[in-house]
């Protein structure tokens, strides 16, 4: 999306991109095959047999299951839900026609007259998203084991996954050296090596969800990733709200600060001046 709408780049540059992010610390196994399917082509074609896929994705049920076992957790996984939910939108390939007649696109310049520069946000960007998703699913296999007593051992599994599987990166060895040192490690955003991660790609990140929404691109993981971070990272959030409007609606109580048991209130009983 942002490598084609945004920065306006052909397949054999998107290509080149994904080959030298594969020699990175973005290294991978889908950005190793995704840089080869930038650059496949059909015998007897002159054009990528990318250019010829139905934009319509299916999927086998394991990312809804996630999902569904998260919220049945009561734990947030919004960028591996969103990528689910994204999945399905595009299944609605007649709407999204009908939407895209009738609002039209940003029109103006792209990203950066200077991809090459922009590239950096980019690569910062995707580490940020990625190490967010891994976060987030590691927390959950950290909430399933305590629930259900599975005594899982995650240095182990990153271990596993750092051998052969279709989620295999080199930020594997950071995950697994993570929970290595710190078994009981509940959170990868808490690792000190995982903290400058995220501190040093930060710029990237804000910069390519902000342009991004002023240009019309769509990045809803890239933009969760971002969200879910700010929101980790508030001490205090503005749920108090919720609890307050659950309570004048539905009489379901709330907790105060440095109080012990619930509480409810009357609100339709409070004087207006």
């Amino acid at each position: 999306e942002i490598f084609k709408k945004g920065l306006r780049l052909d397949n054999d540059a998107v290509h080149n991109i994904f080959d030298q992010w594969n020699k990175g610390r973005l290294q991978s196994f889908l950005i190793e095959i995704t840089a080869e399917i930038f650059s496949f082509k059909n015998a007897n074609t002159d054009h990528l047999l990318l250019d010829d896929i139905r934009d319509e994705a299916k999927s086998k049920g394991t990312g809804k299951w996630t999902s569904q076992v998260a919220m049945d957790l009561n734990l947030p996984i919004p960028v591996i839900d969103i990528a689910v939910s994204m999945r399905d939108l595009s299944k609605y390939k007649s709407l999204r026609t009908k939407a895209a007649n009738i609002y039209a696109g940003v029109q103006g310049e792209p990203l950066t007259k200077k991809p090459d520069k922009y590239l950096t946000n980019l690569e910062q960007a995707y580490y940020f998203s990625m190490v967010t998703v891994y976060a987030q699913g590691m927390h959950l296999l950290y909430k399933a084991s305590e629930t259900y007593n599975y005594k899982l051992e995650l240095d182990q599994i990153a271990k596993i996954w750092r051998g052969g599987c279709i989620i295999r990166s080199s930020f594997l060895e950071d995950m697994y050296s993570a929970f290595r040192a710190n078994e009981k490690l509940e959170h990868l955003f808490l690792d000190g090596s995982v903290q400058s991660i995220l501190k040093d790609s930060l710029r990237g990140i804000r910069t390519v969800v902000s342009d991004a929404a002023t240009h019309g691109l769509a990045i809803p993981a890239y933009a969760a990733s971002l969200n879910y971070f700010d929101a980790f990272r508030s001490e205090r959030m503005p749920s108090n709200l919720i609890q307050a409007q659950r309570d004048f609606f539905g009489a379901h109580t709330y907790e105060l600060i440095g109080r012990d048991g619930v509480f409810h209130s009357e609100w339709n009983n409070n004087v207006k001046a």
